[in-house]
């Protein structure tokens, strides 16, 4: 990306600036594009060729926060020539600042215990009116269970009733179960 910004020239403690157009992500110092004038911060006394930097605005280079303010000064117009304001806060804004911050964070945090607070109540509420009113599904299910050992104690009645009328016949399967198990033994 194209930029326009000032390099230093000039001697130690005798400044001297030219208005360069360059590569944003070179070194002040390394080779220019084109150079489109220069500035003297002692004397305040600018040498500028507007065409030549109004086309390369054109081409998508932007300047600087101070080229921008020079070119603000010489009277160019451009949608590229955007200046940045930069204010530093006082030790009384910054603490007020820091005072509104704590304010706002514990009102926030009072809102989020408040709204706790009523959720839980309405918790609570809802707990009492279901303990006030059975549950359909849970007397469904105490219906099903007791159904269901109703069924059970049936089938066990009735089993009990015929071991007690054939006991003689579970005891022949009992026999041979006996004589299959003396076989092997035999046989070894």
């Amino acid at each position: 990306m194209l930029v326009i910004r000032l390099t230093r020239t000039g001697k130690k403690g005798q400044p001297n600036y030219r208005i360069v157009v360059t590569d944003s992500r070179k070194s002040v110092y390394s080779p220019y594009v084109a150079n489109i004038g220069h500035y003297d911060p002692r004397t305040k006394k600018v040498v500028l060729d507007t065409k030549l930097a109004e086309d390369w605005m054109n081409k998508g280079a932007k300047p600087s926060n101070t080229v921008a303010k020079i070119l603000e000064k010489e009277g160019l117009k451009h949608k590229s020539i955007v200046i940045k304001k930069f204010r530093a806060i006082s030790k009384k804004e910054l603490e007020a600042q820091k005072a509104a911050d704590e304010a706002e964070k514990a009102k926030e945090q009072a809102e989020k215990e408040a709204a706790k607070e009523a959720f839980e109540a309405q918790v609570e509420a809802e707990k009492k009116e279901h303990e006030a009113e059975p549950d359909p599904l849970t007397a469904a299910a105490d219906e099903a269970i007791a159904e269901e050992k109703a069924e059970e104690a049936e089938k066990a009645a009735e089993e009990a009733e015929t071991t007690e009328d054939a006991p003689a016949e579970e005891a022949k399967p009992a026999e041979t179960a006996e004589k299959t198990e003396e076989e092997p033994e035999a046989e070894k």
